[in-house]
């Protein structure tokens, strides 16, 4: 089936609540705290491998600079990466400029699929993770 952008019903939020995924909030390069992650209003997925690519925020002086949590092989991710726009329109995800933290650079992982399951959700996660926004862009990774 492969990923797909969803909109979380408040029976999806109650379950994801209770895995309690998680993610680090920096702040000029240094780690202020850990956050449980809530209510996420939604999320891309492979239904089928249970692969999840989730937005968190953006960076305050590098706005271009997207952070996300990537459920792979039970394994949590914090990855980056740099959108741009091409024609106006389409979105391209490129390896950031600007990390968040030094302990955090691409690859990120480097186990075998990894690359491609975390390209394949960034394309269909489009510019933020809507299922109605794909329709309108295409989106395209540079790594």
């Amino acid at each position: 089936m492969g990923f797909i952008n969803e909109e979380l019903t408040a029976a999806q939020q109650k379950e994801f609540n209770s895995w309690g995924i998680t993610y680090p909030l920096y702040g000029g390069g240094q780690l202020l705290r850990e956050i449980e992650l809530k209510d996420p209003c939604n999320w891309t997925i492979d239904k089928e491998r249970n692969i999840y690519l989730l937005g968190l925020y953006s960076l305050r002086d590098h706005y271009e600079e997207r952070i996300f949590i990537f459920l792979w092989n039970k394994k949590r991710y914090i990855v980056q990466f740099r959108e741009s726009f091409e024609n106006g329109n389409n979105v391209i995800w490129n390896i950031p400029e600007h990390y968040i933290s030094k302990d955090i650079v691409f690859p990120y992982c480097e186990e075998i699929g990894f690359i491609d399951d975390l390209r394949d959700a960034l394309i269909a996660f489009g510019d933020d993770g809507y299922p109605e926004e794909n329709v309108k862009r295409r989106t395209k990774c540079s790594f």
